[in-house]
């Protein structure tokens, strides 16, 4: 028999003949490695050698990714504002691609401020800046006025304060964290941004105080709104009055919008006809409004500004305040081909079959269903009239969070034989016994089908991603 040892490779195929291929590599290939890393770690490779000295240099991105606890010590802080002062003042290259820094608080905002000045100085395309100070933060007027940046990301407590001028003609990509946003944010900031394609916006505002949100960019194509309300007790116990904040938008090219506002601001939304994605979840603090009823009406002129949209989805707070809105009819979503529902505590049930003839031509629906492990009653009733998309474009439906509650059955089995033209019918569920889920399946065997090419899937351990 042949040993072992004769089997194995001599030692040096696995060890390599110590030649260093990686150091042999082309300076801007080097370059482009170290450029994919945080910028702490291409500095550590100066220490290889001679031959990677000073290669981090002239890395185009700087990166400086410091999570550090609120609580660390003071010398840790210093001795990362020192060394993001060393890596500026050593880097060589004339311009700078993309500029990153990370952290908590206890970073010096003049520090900060300096820092930033340098990345315009040096022609920066794109400024990243993600922190979380113990107060609100301000940022250098220059950065206002820099022609050459094409990306801004604020995601931080930030406190505006505008220069006279404020222009950025070639800035495409804005997202912001504001704390409590003055007019001025859309007055001056995204009036000046003519190229603007790409804007996301998380505010912190108070809904007794009016604040505009003007959004009137005629290159947009992705907005999302995330409106956050600052509530204490002392609100709850007096009552909650109604949003004063107001939202307009005028946007030909837009294509992708997500509005996720924690009360119900007024919404004017003109000229959308580029629309193809909406995800629309507005009132979570409704329930608690005074005359909730009357102000609910401006779920319906939100939803009037996106009839255009071809993929909708309706989340469950938005689905919540369908509850408080009467004698109301929804308008015509001609070009919805997927509609996607969520419910929360049985709410809007009742307005599904409105929403089904509110879009004629769709192909794929997820109805209505409800987010966790509770079993919630809820109350079905069959539409006197069969909306036209069950009878000639619904494709496919999918059903999520089964529960086995008998007007799930009747639901289901509504569907499933008005859908002449059905071919795939999913059920999720994690919350059936081994008894119900045999229950169930012998049921769902008796279900006659409107559509002859209609096939079930069916998985009863987990739901549907």
């Amino acid at each position: 028999m042949t040993s072992m040892s004769k089997l194995q490779p001599p030692l040096k195929v696995f060890a390599g003949d110590g030649e260093d291929r990686i150091s042999n590599l082309p300076d801007s290939l080097l370059i482009l490695i170290l450029s994919l890393l945080p910028t702490k770690y291409a500095f550590r490779t100066s220490i290889l050698s001679s031959r990677w000295k000073y290669l981090w240099a002239s890395v185009p991105n700087l990166d400086f990714d410091e999570w550090m606890s609120p609580t660390i010590i003071l010398d840790y802080d210093t001795s990362f504002m020192s060394f993001v002062d060393h890596v500026l003042h050593c880097h060589n290259l004339p311009s700078i691609n993309r500029f990153t820094v990370r952290g908590y608080a206890g970073i010096d905002v003049s520090r900060l401020h300096a820092w930033v000045r340098v990345a315009i100085e040096r022609c920066v395309r794109e400024i990243d800046i993600q922190m979380y100070p113990d107060r609100p933060l301000s940022l250098p007027w220059g950065l206002f006025m820099c022609k050459t940046l094409v990306a801004l990301r604020l995601i931080s407590e930030l406190k505006f304060d505008f220069p006279s001028v404020v222009y950025l003609p070639n800035l495409k990509v804005l997202h912001v964290s504001v704390h409590f946003p003055s007019n001025d944010l859309t007055r001056k900031l995204f009036s000046s941004c003519p190229m603007l394609e790409d804007l996301r916006i998380r505010a912190n505002v108070e809904h007794e105080k009016e604040t505009v949100f003007n959004v009137n960019l005629p290159a947009l194509k992705i907005f999302k709104l995330q409106l956050v309300a600052l509530l204490d007790n002392e609100h709850f116990e007096r009552g909650i009055t109604h949003s004063k904040n107001k939202v307009v938008v005028n946007a030909p090219l837009l294509e992708d919008l997500a509005v996720d506002d924690d009360f119900l601001a007024c919404y004017s939304l003109k000229n959308l006809s580029s629309l193809v994605s909406a995800y629309i979840n507005v009132g979570h603090c409704c329930m608690q409004i005074l005359g909730m009823k009357e102000h609910a009406n401006q779920l319906f002129t939100l939803l009037e500004g996106i009839t255009s949209v071809k993929l909708l989805t309706l989340d469950e707070a938005t689905m919540g305040v369908l509850d408080f809105a009467e004698d109301k009819k929804l308008p015509l979503f001609p070009n919805v081909t997927c509609l996607e529902l969520h419910v929360y505590n049985g709410h809007s049930w009742r307005w599904l079959p409105d929403l089904l003839s509110s879009v004629p031509n769709l192909v794929s629906l997820d109805p209505p269903h409800e987010d966790g492990d509770l079993v919630h009653e809820f109350s079905w009733t069959e539409p006197p009239k069969t909306p036209t998309c069950l009878l000639s474009h619904l494709e496919t439906l999918g059903i999520t969070g089964f529960k086995g509650l008998d007007n799930e059955l009747k639901l289901l089995k509504y569907f499933m034989e008005s859908g002449k033209v059905l071919k795939v019918v999913r059920i999720g569920s994690c919350h059936l016994t081994e008894e119900e889920e045999c229950n169930f399946l012998k049921n769902l065997a008796m279900f006659h089908t409107g559509s002859s090419t209609c096939k079930t899937e069916v998985c009863l351990r987990r739901s549907f991603c």
